[in-house]
């Protein structure tokens, strides 16, 4: 099964308000489209057997509604994964637990650049020591650039949660894009560090063989469908490309999130490999 770990099945209205900031600073065009249902129905025809839908927060507020529109829209779909997300603004410690205890979120997600806040805010304290209890990972989207990209600082920032809160699996949103090579180094130093392969609107995370050499088992492949310009196929073919053992490259289209999925605390019974059928 090829499990894309980072897409954005959101509200139709917040998904055109996403494209649109993207037109407005000319990006490149992005073939999927934004409403939810059509997104996903381009997921399924590229061959994904299951996706992890991704919401985030650009403030305080808002995160508990999201939260709540993804567990009721997509709670009961085999081929959807409906994270759940916080903002440091947030009753942090509320939002973290509604979403475990009531909405059953497998997954979280940070959006560091879009809700303006850094990974080490300690507000977040609450999250990092919940799902260091329960497993869940967290993906992160670090920097502060409108365009989604990061410094090697941004990314350090990661590496300081990942040493205050080791039993935390964190996923590197974009691999840290363009600033690779420190999340390399910080996944060499820190077992609990994954990285995804999202790219960044039109750029591919530029990797080779020798450099993921022995971090196989923790690298997630991911779309970033719709907001990306970069087709599916296109980044399937990269990892292709690398020629790793079968094994392994079977564990980074898909293993390796099925993997952080089945350690949480919430079983995910409705996983199955039939083409995205509800």
């Amino acid at each position: 099964m090829i499990v894309d770990s980072h897409v954005h099945l959101l509200p139709e209205r917040l998904g055109a308000k996403i494209r649109q900031f993207f037109v407005e600073r000319n990006a490149p065009a992005m073939p999927y489209p934004y409403q939810p249902e059509r997104a996903r129905d381009a997921l399924v025809a590229a061959g994904i057997g299951l996706c992890w839908s991704l919401p985030y927060a650009h403030r305080g507020s808002v995160a508990s509604m999201l939260n709540r529109w993804m567990a009721q829209t997509f709670g009961e779909d085999s081929f959807v994964v409906p994270g759940a997300t916080v903002h440091p603004d947030d009753d942090v410690q509320a939002v973290v637990r509604e979403a475990i205890e009531h909405l059953r979120a497998p997954v979280f997600k940070l959006h560091c650049s879009v809700g303006s806040f850094s990974p080490g805010d300690r507000r977040l304290d609450p999250l990092w020591e919940a799902v260091s209890s329960t497993g869940q990972p967290v993906v992160v989207h670090t920097g502060s650039a409108p365009e989604g990209s990061a410094t090697s600082d941004e990314v350090e920032a990661i590496g300081g949660v990942a040493s205050r809160w080791p039993r935390a699996r964190i996923i590197v949103a974009h691999f840290g894009s363009p600033a690779v090579e420190t999340t390399l180094e910080l996944m060499r130093r820190h077992p609990n560090l994954h990285a995804d392969l999202c790219p960044v609107v039109a750029d591919p995370v530029e990797l080779t063989r020798e450099a993921i050499c022995g971090l196989e088992r923790r690298i997630l492949f991911g779309s970033d469908v719709p907001t990306v310009a970069v087709s599916i196929e296109t980044s399937l073919a990269r990892v292709r490309a690398w020629g790793l053992s079968p094994a392994d490259e079977e564990a980074v289209l898909g293993g390796n999130a099925l993997a952080l999925l089945d350690s949480t605390g919430i079983a995910l019974d409705r996983r199955r490999a039939d083409g995205g059928n509800r």
